[in-house]
């Protein structure tokens, strides 16, 4: 593992042949972008990491998205390791604000039940925990209910290592804040291999779901099984905000925008060909720094 890391991290600088990919966005050039960041979240994914770094009144001012590819194993701890030490961003530790972890095997537990000895082995009817994972919980205080998420416990003891400070939270921690406009509000996170959703109906929350897919027809089928269960009918009644975490997967959001016409990338807007090709990511990293303004 060390020799393929080592492989990995030394052909960043020949794009023709790296294993990595690495997208960057910055709100202008020929400025020192990094001296002007105050605040910085991180989100941590298998596989990879976004970076994102804002100003003092919590405007992003630059983005990196760095992840390796998926023959290799969902968790190389020293691949995160290495970017914490080296990324110049991240050297004034003090400045990282929050670490999002995008966590896949979740569960949500009413206030009414929940007993946190219990939460382990609620998780391990649903998914296979490994030994070496840690089990984080969120509070939902509007809904009434803890959210639930595992990962690998190598994961937070490297955040914590390097970022003691940091407030350790699951991605899918923005979608719970109810910035409703309709009475049916569904939030999307689409990562490169999964998709993390929310829906509220009538500021009551109704359903969430982390789910992977192979295609645009895997979203949408999972998303129009929901809207049949819960008799929903998309184009009159739906506000569906879909987000990705790098601009390389925003043709997902023009495909699936054929299954739903009122799918938003930010709000104010349903159009994708007016905007910078940053745009569906900004305004996820924007939902994330609210979680922690």
């Amino acid at each position: 593992m060390a020799n393929l890391f080592y492989n990995c991290v030394h052909s960043m600088s020949d794009t023709s042949n790296s294993t990595l990919t690495q997208l960057t966005y910055s709100v202008r050039s020929g400025a020192n972008i990094i001296s002007q960041v105050s605040h910085i979240i991180l989100v941590v994914l298998p596989r990879g990491i976004l970076i994102a770094g804002y100003n003092t009144p919590g405007e992003l001012l630059t983005t990196q998205f760095v992840a390796y590819k998926k023959s290799m194993p969902q968790w190389v701890f020293d691949f995160y390791e290495h970017l914490f030490l080296e990324e110049e961003i991240l050297a004034s530790t003090e400045k990282i604000k929050a670490v999002f972890i995008a966590a896949e095997k979740y569960l949500i537990v009413p206030d009414a039940i929940y007993e946190p000895d219990e939460a382990r082995s609620w998780l391990e009817k649903l998914f296979f925990i490994e030994s070496n994972d840690t089990v984080d919980k969120y509070t939902l205080t509007d809904d009434q209910a803890q959210s639930l998420y595992a990962y690998p416990v190598g994961i937070k003891n490297i955040v914590n290592r390097y970022f003691p400070q940091a407030k350790l939270l699951p991605l899918s921690g923005y979608q719970f804040l109810k910035p409703f406009k309709s009475d049916v509000f569904i939030q999307c996170c689409i990562t490169s291999e999964t998709v993390c959703a929310t829906m509220y109906n009538n500021k009551s929350l109704q359903w969430h779901q982390v789910f992977s897919y192979e295609t645009v027809e895997d979203i949408a089928y999972h998303l129009n099984q929901m809207m049949q269960q819960y008799r929903v009918v998309a184009e009159q009644e739906v506000e569906l905000m879909v987000s990705v975490v790098h601009k390389d997967l925003n043709p997902i959001l023009m495909d699936l925008s054929q299954y739903f016409p009122n799918l938003k990338y930010r709000n104010g807007s349903n159009n994708y060909n007016d905007a910078h090709e940053w745009t569906p990511t900004i305004a996820l990293l924007q939902h994330l720094f609210s979680c922690v303004s």
